[in-house]
């Protein structure tokens, strides 16, 4: 038998693959290997929250300068391509007027003679840029460019992809985390509850006995302290980073909405980065989607249920779709979806309710942020 044509080696490396595909290192190296050949350079430069970018993926390099390299916004090609968000390249380095030379050590030292430069563009977002360093001279044609600006097409969408697998694992373990916080308040909480409130009752039918009573004592405090080492792990079991509360607390009404009712309740992140919202407007938004799931459950007929959260400035959206019976003639809002409007108007935002065409109810409330 040919073992490379076995079923089980192919569907190993299509497991490979998808395991590849939602790590977002892997997914930039194999984007540089399908960029780069062995005598060139090639690196992938990612944004942090000011625009400064970092070279996090390198290949081919002979130095080790470019390793983790600061591009600051607009200087050299990497930084001017991530800032205008379209492909741009330089054929002779070191000689061109059309960009800042503040990385001309490094080319140098790389032996790099032209520049390839495309950016890691998802849904009109930049998320990087990737770029190519021939150490030859040459110039660059339409076939190199429209290979580079693929991969990149590529690479972009596999970074979302798996930023987004990211944050629903770090909401799993949140989730996770939370749920075993209520279990020990639930169990270890009430047992040295119950401990204490023994050895307090022992301390009163003991007075008799000085030394008894100050073990008893002793041990009283010992509980005490347990208790409220415990309530303070507790604490830090709960509580989510600011940037996945809210994806943490939706995700969690739409387990409580599928546990009550026995219907899918799934939630959908639309965007690689969660939103983060000031505890306020986040308990208001968090009220409405519960209003609106409670209105599934009441009205709908629903046989499953979606939640999507999606920002894009100055808003953040949060919908909840159903594919029940939608909704009858002449409908008017209730005094619930009324107070919802109230709630987030006062907040500059609004809510609405519409029949899907294609059957059921989206409910969308809409916030700035």
């Amino acid at each position: 038998m040919d073992m490379r044509a076995h079923p089980l080696l192919e569907l190993g490396e299509q497991y490979a693959d998808l395991l590849a595909a939602l790590d977002r290192g892997e997914a930039l190296r194999r984007a540089l290997a399908l960029l780069a050949d062995g005598s060139e350079v090639a690196w992938t430069a990612c944004p942090d929250a000011d625009g400064v970018l970092t070279l996090e993926q390198v290949t081919g390099d002979w130095t080790g300068v470019l390793r983790a390299l600061q591009v600051p916004p607009n200087t050299g090609l990497t930084g001017k391509v991530f800032q205008a968000g379209r492909a741009e390249w330089v054929d002779d380095y070191f000689g061109s007027q059309e960009i800042t030379h503040d990385f001309d050590r490094h080319m140098a030292g790389e032996k790099v003679r032209r520049v390839l430069a495309v950016p890691l563009l998802r849904d009109g977002e930049a998320l990087g840029v990737l770029a190519l360093g021939p150490r030859e001279d040459g110039t660059f044609g339409d076939r190199d460019i429209d290979h580079a600006s693929a991969v990149a097409a590529q690479a972009a969408l596999a970074v979302s992809v798996a930023e987004r697998a990211r944050l629903s694992r770090e909401i799993a373990v949140h989730e996770e985390r939370r749920r075993m916080a209520a279990d020990l308040h639930d169990s270890v909480g009430a047992l040295l509850f119950a401990i204490g409130s023994g050895m307090a009752d022992l301390a009163e039918v003991t007075k008799t006995d000085p030394e008894l009573r100050a073990r008893l004592e002793r041990l009283q405090t010992q509980a005490a302290e347990a208790t409220t080492a415990l309530r303070d792990s507790l604490r830090t079991l709960r509580s989510s980073p600011a940037a996945l509360a809210l994806g943490v607390a939706l995700r969690a009404d739409c387990a409580a909405f599928a546990d009550r009712t026995g219907l899918p309740a799934e939630l959908v992140i639309l965007d690689e980065d969660p939103p983060e919202l000031a505890p306020s407007r986040s308990d208001v938004l968090l009220t409405a989607v519960r209003e609106a799931l409670l209105n599934v459950e009441k009205h709908a007929h629903a046989g499953a249920v979606t939640v999507s959260v999606q920002r894009r400035d100055p808003w953040l959206t949060i919908a909840v779709h159903d594919d029940g019976v939608g909704l009858g003639p002449g409908h008017t809002p209730g005094l619930g979806l009324t107070s919802t409007g109230e709630a987030l108007a006062r907040l500059g935002g609004s809510v609405r309710v519409v029949s899907d065409p294609d059957g059921g109810t989206i409910w969308r409330a809409r916030l700035p942020c």
